[in-house]
C-alpha cells in the first residue's frame, strides 16, 4: 500500500490517482462488511424494477379486461375504451380521470406489445437508476404529459389511448440521466 505499507494481494488491490492502495486506506468495506454487501446486493437483484413489473401487469390486465369485453378476436371493446379513454371533450366536462386511464388503455395487440417491450427494456434501468418512487413520480407525470400533448394536438373528439407518453417520457429521463 503506498498509504500504510502494508502488502496487498492482487484481488484487493485500489488502484488510486496516488499509487495502490489496501481496501482499507481506500475506504472500501472489507471482510464482513463487504461480504454482507455483495449478498445483500445479490438478494435486491431478484426483487428488481418492482414498479416496472407492476405498471406492466396493470396495463396487460386492463388490456385483457377490454378484450373480454370486446368481440374476443383480440380487439377491444369499443364501449370500454369510450368510457376511459382519453377525450377532449369529456375532459372539459370534467372526467379528469381520463388524463391517466387513457394511458393504460392499447387499441391492439401490436401497440401493447411494443409499449410493454420499451417500458421492460428502459424502465429497469431507470427505476434501478431512480428509485422506485421517484421512477413511478416519473412515469406519471409522463403519462400526464402526453395526455396534455395528445389534447393539444389531436381532435378533441377523438379517443386517445396508450402508454406512449409514459414511455417516451421514461426514455427522456434516461436521456437526461446519461448526458
Amino acid at each position: 500500500c503506498s498509504n500504510c505499507g502494508r502488502p496487498i494481494c492482487p484481488d484487493c488491490m485500489v488502484y488510486a490517482a496516488v499509487g495502490i492502495k489496501c481496501p482499507e486506506c481506500a475506504g472500501q468495506p472489507t471482510g464482513a462488511r463487504a461480504a454482507k454487501r455483495r449478498v445483500g446486493r445479490a438478494a435486491g437483484a431478484a426483487t428488481g424494477a418492482v414498479v416496472t413489473k407492476t405498471l406492466i401487469a396493470i396495463n396487460v390486465a386492463v388490456f385483457l379486461v377490454s378484450i373480454a369485453q370486446g368481440s374476443g378476436a383480440l380487439a377491444p371493446a369499443n364501449d370500454f375504451i369510450d368510457r376511459w379513454a382519453l377525450n377532449g371533450f369529456a375532459v372539459a366536462d370534467g372526467e379528469w380521470w381520463r388524463l391517466l386511464t387513457g394511458a393504460f388503455l392499447h387499441a391492439s395487440i401490436i401497440h401493447i406489445a411494443f409499449n410493454m417491450l420499451m417500458l421492460w427494456w428502459f424502465g429497469q434501468a431507470l427505476e434501478a437508476a431512480l428509485g422506485r418512487g421517484r421512477f413511478i413520480g416519473v412515469y406519471l407525470v409522463s403519462a400526464l404529459a402526453g395526455s396534455a400533448g395528445a389534447l393539444l394536438l389531436t381532435d378533441p373528439g377523438v379517443d386517445t389511448v396508450g402508454a406512449s407518453g409514459a414511455v417516451f417520457g421514461i426514455l427522456g429521463a434516461g436521456l437526461v440521466l446519461e448526458r
